[in-house]
C-alpha cells in the first residue's frame, strides 16, 4: 500500500510541476517574462497570506501563526524581493539609486567611473516607466 501511495504522490507532484510550467510559458507567451517573474514573486506572499488566513480565520490547527519575531522580517524580505525585481526589470526607477542605464529621455546623465559630472538628483523621487 505504501508503494502505491508513493507512486500516486509522485505522479501528482509531476503533474503539478507540468501545469506550473505550462501556465508559466502561457503567461510568457501572452505577456512577457517580466510579468511571469512578478507573478512568481507574488506567489510567495500569496501562499504566506493564505497560511495566515487559514490559521486565524478558519482553524488554528492548520496554517501558520504570525511570528512577532520573524514575521516582520519575512514581510520586509518580500518587499525587498519585489522591489529588486521591479528595479532589475526597469519597471520602476528610483533616482537616488544609481542605475546602469537611466530611463531614456529622463535628462539624467550616466555616472562616470570617477563620479565627476554626475547629475543624478538625490531627492528620492520615484519614476515609473
Amino acid at each position: 500500500k505504501q508503494w502505491y501511495q508513493r507512486r500516486v504522490r509522485g505522479l501528482m507532484y509531476l503533474l503539478s510541476i507540468a501545469f506550473y510550467n505550462f501556465f508559466g510559458l502561457s503567461v510568457t507567451k501572452s505577456l512577457t517574462a517580466v510579468h511571469r517573474t512578478l507573478i512568481d514573486a507574488c506567489r510567495t506572499i500569496l501562499v504566506w497570506a493564505i497560511d495566515l488566513f487559514i490559521h486565524y480565520a478558519i482553524t488554528t490547527d492548520y496554517g501558520e501563526k504570525f511570528d512577532m519575531t520573524y514575521g516582520f522580517l519575512q514581510l520586509g524580505g518580500f518587499v525587498m524581493l519585489l522591489l529588486g525585481t521591479l528595479l532589475y526589470n526597469e519597471i520602476i526607477y528610483i533616482a537616488c539609486i544609481a542605475s546602469p542605464r537611466p530611463p531614456a529621455g529622463s535628462g539624467y546623465t550616466e555616472i562616470s567611473a570617477d563620479f565627476e559630472g554626475s547629475q543624478l538628483p538625490l531627492d528620492g523621487s520615484l519614476r515609473i516607466g
